[in-house]
């Protein structure tokens, strides 16, 4: 029986978790391959510190956000509610997961840590990263792609992402969760 894990992704207005605003987290949990429960929050902030280059990126609109998001507060109980729901086992810290999830478990900590909160316990220090996992598949010959970027991954595997849902925090978390197992499957 394997540890369930969150495939997680998020939507930054930055590339710097120490300055730019976590604007979104994607939340994805499945049973084995089976997905059973996904969910996307939106985070509103006063001020939003974006960069041009990570708004070209995410194309959030922050007038349309901002009326969709929740208080960082409000968003951090719906965030533990959800975790509660999926991961009742308090004993047993969270495994993240994602394509180049240390980007977002960045962004996670900040945010926690701005509201006086850590990362640990409640969150594992141990992350799985299909990244990681591509390139150990590739340099195997398991893979045959140079180009191990999520869009890359997606493509050549099939997994279909609508336009846009693609660079949005909850379709990049499924679009990843579905990634996972493929790779896991090429492992067999």
């Amino acid at each position: 029986m394997t540890q369930p894990m969150l495939f997680l992704d998020t939507e930054t207005g930055g590339l710097d978790p120490r300055s730019h605003s976590l604007l979104s987290l994607g939340l994805v949990v499945g049973d084995g391959p089976h997905l059973t429960h996904s969910l996307e929050i939106l985070i509103r902030h006063e001020p939003y510190v974006v960069s041009a280059g990570g708004m070209k990126v995410n194309r959030i609109d922050l007038v349309q956000h901002s009326a969709l998001a929740l208080e960082p507060d409000m968003a951090l109980t719906v965030l533990d509610v959800f975790l509660d729901q999926h991961f009742p086992h308090r004993c047993q810290p969270v495994i993240l997961a994602g394509h180049n999830v240390q980007f977002d478990q960045a962004f996670l900590a900040t945010f926690l840590a701005s509201h006086g909160r850590t990362l640990e316990p409640r969150f594992s220090h141990r992350m799985v990263d299909t990244h990681s996992m591509a390139a150990a598949l590739r340099d195997a010959g398991q893979l045959p792609l140079d180009n191990l970027s999520s869009s890359a991954l997606f493509a050549h595997f099939g997994i279909e992402l609508p336009e846009e849902k693609r660079h949005t925090a909850l379709g990049d978390s499924l679009a990843t969760f579905e990634l996972y197992w493929k790779l896991v499957e090429l492992m067999k």
